[in-house]
């Protein structure tokens, strides 16, 4: 706690303030891709902390790591049976949620719309570190949208393959993030 304290106090300190950000729009989606049926679903349902972020020298910096929560019966994918059985490779009911920690956020040298984001996913009680390219465009005055996508392989995560007319979809999840930043 003291250690907070300090770095927000060395921020305030440094004239470079900390804007309050609030998260006006969440979405993730989800491809799997099968050769009977590729297989799209999407969660809206899903708690996120505001990021602390600063805004210095033209670019977006993270100052302290935040998480996301995404409840594992909020993924949906319009059809009740196959979510049901998304929902069991998934682990619930023992295991409720997903658990994204943003850990940090780093602009590329190239490209200033193009940021990398790392961190930690935790599928099912198994963590593993991500690295996930995001693109960061300003749509209004103090309005901003992150979006990104993240490949994580179902053997990553100890998780059964899908299976289908007895086929087991491929390893991969494709996941595609959007979210909507509103600056204060």
């Amino acid at each position: 706690m003291l250690k907070k304290i300090l770095i927000v106090f060395a921020f305030v300190c440094s004239g470079i303030p900390l804007l309050a950000v609030e998260v006006s729009h969440k979405q993730i989606e989800f491809f799997v891709e099968h050769t009977a049926k590729n297989v799209t679903g999407v969660c809206n349902e899903m708690q996120m902390e505001n990021p602390n972020i600063q805004f210095v020298a033209g670019q977006y910096r993270l100052t302290s790591p935040f998480e996301i929560i995404i409840p594992i019966l909020k993924l949906t994918s319009g059809d009740s049976g196959r979510d049901s059985h998304i929902h069991e490779i998934l682990g619930s009911p023992e295991f409720q949620v997903i658990q994204v920690k943003v850990g940090s956020i780093q602009q590329s040298k190239t490209n200033l719309q193009k940021y990398t984001i790392k961190g930690k996913l935790t599928i099912r009680g198994n963590s593993k570190d991500f690295v996930s390219d995001a693109n960061v465009k300003v749509l209004d005055l103090g309005m901003v949208e992150v979006e990104g996508k993240l490949v994580v392989r179902f053997s990553e995560y100890n998780l059964e393959n899908p299976t289908l007319l007895f086929m087991k979809a491929k390893d991969e999840i494709l996941i595609k993030y959007l979210f909507e930043l509103r600056m204060k």
